[in-house]
């Protein structure tokens, strides 16, 4: 009864976030925001979350509430929370998914309560009220530490992985960095999650475990002391989602343990969940949690019935067949949610045999980060940081080298929401079957996973083609035979996101890529023909399917070039002005697509 009353809430708060009227449906052309988190640097913009207070109309300006995120270019002014700006733009819906299978975003982010998007230049953000707000000790603390990291780590992949890992901020990491860790099953070492707060947790211990013997007082200042030093780590690390789950399941874990209360460690897990779901409902739905609790789960569950399996005399195997346990547990239910939604999952023999040497490696260098970050106030250790350097080295060159010259990754597996569904069932039938040996459950796995198999073996293939847009560039998608096609500059992480999904299900293996021309080109498909252009030029082949591309640069001051083009289909890589729109609709043709606020369109 509970489990089903907490879906239903998610269902409902997700609901409840969803704005009954959208502003951007309200013609507007500014919107006053209030900076309510402290910004994210990317690459090349700050990235922050804004509460949209008002927008203003021909009417005048009308109170709303919604929130959006906001990219303010780097060398555009600095935000601070508690400023309020007006925008002189209109608010963009969050792009819908490009291809079929790609990741929802719009829905990931209205779980959040965001709906709106902006990209915002210097010259359309004005100053209303300056921040009275003051930094927070925590997030002095957070700056303090991340100079002492980059004064012991060169700038680079070492560095950008040690903001990551130790402190949260992992949006300086490329997308090759993320990737290599992915592929070996150790994604998770590059945020602060369960493993980072339990060996805080195991360290805190052993510092302060003597506490406990004093009696009877001890216990209970134990545990205020290690409860303040554990949600300070987690505030000072930004209180992330897996933060707050983190240090939520070992709170729970650390009460029971001085209480000297008798938890089942099954219970445990189920009243974290419960309590962090009650809190807020709409975390079911995010995939973070979805894949802590399962691989959690997996741990209670698996990890002693695999160690009982083999024994060594020797101590090092012994503890090499332990972490390979750790690792097998946390990814039995954790699997089929990493297919479904990144369609890609670690090669097995490689995971096995490098994840337990990872997780050690990692171990030793988040030890090591952790006493240097205590100490480094102190300014006496140097060593400290050397050591810290040379095993992110060591860490680094295992990874990269196997990574660079084996085939760690299983791409393009495609897994629906009902076969999701059928695995956890056939795993639980699995689950049954090994503690009651009944031959029963056992016959319930073979008949699902045959359905399974004979529904997905009926299922046929369409060879088509989507036309999109990435940084103002034109992405032309295809499939030949077995091999995935993109003409244009994709990058690797947006094709990842993107088009992977959609290559699994026409069951891809390999890709090729090819590069644009300069300038204006043309090229052709299934008899359909499509130009684009950069500078405008006359239409002189006239063909029946002909498609025009017009460039985010092309100068549309003089439009009479676009009459030859009527019978075209128009498609504008960036929305031109109002002003711009209204001087071309003299040579307007019957359709025209906006391809950066939309999804691909679809070439059958």
């Amino acid at each position: 009864m509970v489990p089903c009353l907490l879906v239903g809430l998610s269902f409902v708060r997700t609901a409840q976030q969803t704005p009954s009227q959208s502003p951007a449906n309200i013609v507007h052309d500014a919107f006053v925001v209030l900076i309510n988190q402290t910004p994210i640097q990317g690459p090349r913009s700050h990235r922050t979350i804004v509460d949209v207070v008002a927008i203003r109309t021909g009417d005048g300006w009308l109170p709303c509430r919604t929130q959006s995120m906001l990219f303010v270019p780097l060398d555009g002014p600095t935000l601070r929370p508690g400023q309020r700006f007006l925008v002189l733009d209109q608010l963009q819906a969050i792009r819908p998914p490009v291809l079929p299978e790609a990741f929802d975003w719009p829905t990931y982010y209205a779980s959040q309560g965001v709906f709106y998007s902006n990209f915002i230049r210097q010259d359309k953000l004005i100053l209303l009220q300056e921040s009275q707000e003051e930094e927070s000790f925590f997030v002095v603390l957070r700056k303090q530490a991340t100079g002492y990291l980059h004064e012991a780590l060169p700038a680079g992949v070492h560095q950008q992985v040690a903001d990551a890992m130790f402190l949260g901020i992992g949006n300086g990491l490329d997308f090759e960095t993320r990737q290599s860790y992915a592929s070996l099953g150790a994604i998770h070492i590059l945020s602060v999650s369960g493993m980072h707060i339990g060996l805080l947790y195991l360290g805190l211990q052993f510092l302060f475990g003597f506490i406990r013997k004093f009696r009877p007082w001890g216990g209970g200042v134990f545990f205020a002391l290690m409860l303040i030093i554990l949600w300070s780590y987690a505030a000072m690390t930004g209180f992330s989602a897996p933060v707050l789950r983190s240090a939520w399941m070992f709170s729970v874990m650390l009460f029971g343990q001085v209480f000297r209360l008798r938890l089942n460690p099954l219970n445990s897990w189920a009243f974290a969940c419960f309590v962090l779901l009650l809190v807020q409902p709409s975390e079911l739905f995010q995939v973070g949690f979805q894949l802590s609790f399962t691989a959690v789960l997996g741990l209670i569950l698996f990890q002693k019935r695999l160690l009982g399996l083999w024994t060594s005399r020797f101590w090092l195997f012994r503890q090499i067949w332990e972490l390979t346990c750790v690792a097998i547990s946390a990814q039995i239910l954790a699997a089929p949610f990493i297919i479904f939604y990144f369609h890609q999952f670690p090669n097995p023999i490689y995971f096995f045999l490098l994840n337990p040497i990872l997780v050690l490696l990692s171990s030793i260098t988040l030890c090591l980060g952790f006493l240097y970050l205590i100490l480094a106030p102190t300014g006496i250790v140097a060593f400290l940081g050397s050591m810290l350097l040379g095993s992110f080295e060591l860490l680094h060159g295992v990874m990269f080298t196997t990574t660079h010259s084996l085939i760690t990754v299983i791409p393009f597996l495609r897994m629906r929401i009902h076969e999701l569904a059928i695995i956890y069932i056939c795993l639980g039938l699995f689950g049954y079957w090994w503690t009651f040996r009944s031959v029963a459950f056992l016959y319930g796995v073979f008949v699902l996973t045959g359905l399974m198999f004979i529904y997905r073996f009926q299922e046929s293939l369409q060879r088509d083609a989507y036309l999109t847009t990435m940084e103002g560039e034109p992405i032309f998608l295809s499939v030949d035979g077995f091999i995935g096609r993109y003409e244009g500059q994709a990058n690797p992480a947006w094709l990842q996101a993107n088009v992977s999904g959609w290559w699994a299900k026409q069951q891809v293996v390999d890709t090729v890529g090819f590069a644009w021309p300069k300038g204006s080109f043309t090229w052709h498909y299934h008899g359909n023909e499509f130009v684009y252009l950069t500078k405008p030029s006359i239409n002189k082949t006239h063909t029946p399917k002909s498609h025009l591309i017009l460039s985010a640069t092309i100068d549309l001051r003089d439009p009479r070039f676009l009459q030859s083009w009527q019978r075209s289909t128009w498609y504008f890589i960036r929305k031109p002005s109002n002003y711009r729109l209204n001087k071309l609709q003299e040579y307007w043709p019957q359709k025209v697509v906006y391809l950066s606020q939309q999804p691909a369109v679809h070439f059958p």
